[in-house]
């Protein structure tokens, strides 16, 4: 079973991580990059998922640079776009981890956190999204009774590395949240509504949680299998 999945450029981010967490599941990835072609037929491919990186230009959702936002790539913002687009209109499932969940959010419509520290201390929350080294964790509150929310029954922690976020106040058109941080940060958030196909998304690093072998890895995997 194919999957197509998005990188950075040719030679860059595409973290073995992604490729055994989707092998040991049944699944043969194909990693494709804003400098690669476009493959010559998507029907062979089951799903998309779009994976981590840079910043998300913030002209895509009307705002201006913050200070902190970098590593912009506008050209795997437009192939991502034209993806999530294709991937859908064809009926097929579309997943989203880290950068993923944010593509997938202005895509549709939405916004972003441009800097969650700035964004956390506006609220008078205090937690840690981006540490100088490793990966965050966060417990997971659930907001609304998902497909997502009953997967993960019983999930204490996440983990996550990243200083932008999808906007609670801003979802795209037909996604709704699933589950924040204790400080209100979407890490897994969205599930597609009312769309031609089924959207799955996460901010947390499901293959980097003990290999993809934790217990909370393997349910969003399951997850996402039953829905291909």
């Amino acid at each position: 079973m194919k999957w197509l999945a998005t990188k950075t450029l040719v030679s860059y981010d595409v973290p073995e991580t992604y490729d055994r967490w989707l092998r040991a599941n049944g699944i043969e990835p194909v990693f494709l990059g804003p400098d690669d072609e476009l493959p010559e037929a998507f029907g062979e491919y089951r799903a998309l998922l779009l994976t981590g990186g840079g910043d998300v230009d913030p002209a895509r959702y009307g705002k201006k640079p913050h200070a902190k936002t970098g590593d912009i790539i506008p050209a795997r913002d437009v192939l991502e776009e034209r993806l999530i687009k294709k991937f859908l209109t064809m009926g097929r499932p579309v997943f989203g981890i880290c950068r993923g969940i944010q593509i997938l959010n202005v895509v549709m419509g939405g916004k972003l956190i441009q800097h969650v520290p700035d964004w956390l201390k506006k609220h008078g929350k205090k937690e840690i999204h981006s540490p100088e080294t490793g990966d965050a964790l966060h417990p997971l509150k659930f907001v609304l009774r998902t497909s997502l929310g009953k997967a993960l029954r019983g999930t204490t922690q996440v983990n996550s590395h990243h200083h932008q976020a999808a906007d609670p106040a801003h979802l795209g058109k037909g996604l709704r949240l699933a589950a924040l941080s204790p400080g209100g940060i979407p890490e897994a958030l969205v599930e597609g509504e009312g769309l031609a196909a089924p959207v799955i998304a996460v901010q947390w690093h499901p293959e980097r949680m003990d290999e993809g072998r934790a217990p909370a890895s393997q349910a969003l995997m399951q997850l996402m299998l039953g829905l291909v």
